[in-house]
């Protein structure tokens, strides 16, 4: 029996399904006569409103013809709705608010990072995510424990079901010591996983921009999620209202960085620079 409140896999396989009916062409109608529910119960569904039993889903997915893999991985979701993720198993250094972010990010299919003066925490080497804590006076007992907790965040973009776009402002990239050259050397390493995408914005692109706080478009269905950077915490704005300003200034952004190649190429730049 599905759990009594959908959580947020119910809410993601719901629109999933949803869309899967969309592109067959078949109507919420037509689906709810062919697997025996009521019209309204497949909308629940659809909307994240009422939980999806397994077979359920088997009927769905035959209806819409999804086969292989796709049937798979979207069967083994619902067979595992109840299944708590790592952060909610109270990992030490976890913040409630990191928590509801490493949520988000798993289920988000597409990730844009702004970050103007730092290298985003998922692309964050150990060293440097250390240095920038230390700086910020976290005490360093709580040190370690919050960066075991990044560096599994940073496990969801080795998965090849997200694709993530960091806008790097270039301020963010400069540096004279082992831990930047080494930060830049990871970010060249990154670059070539197929669902990472860096791009760097130039100082010279950035006198308005560049005033713009950090922040984090996690498109997880059925809305988009802006997290807001703060000096020791953030804010989540899931309002229409309140996250269409962040996406024109993410297109805006997007359009002052360098490309993908020639990022790669300046990062190259600024770390052969440190080894002189």
């Amino acid at each position: 029996m599905p759990r009594k409140s959908p959580g947020p896999k119910a809410k993601e396989l719901g629109a999933e399904l949803r869309t899967l009916r969309k592109d067959a062409a078949i109507t919420l109608e037509q689906a709810s006569v062919a697997i025996g529910l009521s019209k309204q119960v497949l909308s629940r569904l659809e909307t994240g409103k009422r939980n999806i039993a397994p077979d359920e889903v088997v009927g769905l997915l035959g209806l819409y013809d999804v086969t292989g893999p796709r049937r798979e991985q979207l069967l083994t979701v619902a067979r595992t709705l109840d299944d708590p993720g790592w952060w909610e198993l109270n990992a030490p250094g976890l913040t409630p608010e990191s928590a509801l972010l490493a949520d988000y990010e798993d289920r988000a299919a597409h990730i844009t990072d702004w970050s103007p003066l730092l290298v985003p925490g998922l692309l964050q080497t150990p060293d440097y995510a250390r240095a920038f804590m230390l700086d910020d006076g976290v005490a360093p007992a709580e040190v370690e424990a919050r960066l075991a907790a990044r560096l599994r965040r940073q496990e969801r973009l080795r998965r090849d079901d997200v694709r993530y776009t960091a806008l790097i402002g270039e301020p963010a990239l400069i540096g004279n010591d082992d831990i930047h050259h080494d930060q830049l050397q990871a970010l060249v390493a990154a670059a070539e996983r197929p669902n990472v995408t860096i791009r760097v914005v130039p100082v010279r692109s950035m006198p308005r921009l560049g005033r713009v706080e950090a922040f984090m478009l996690l498109d997880a269905l059925p809305a988009v999620v802006v997290h807001v950077e703060m000096a020791r915490s953030g804010v989540f704005l899931e309002d229409e209202s309140l996250t269409t300003p962040y996406l024109r200034r993410a297109g805006r952004l997007g359009e002052a960085a360098l490309s993908a190649t020639l990022s790669l190429r300046r990062v190259i730049e600024l770390r052969a620079e440190m080894e002189v």
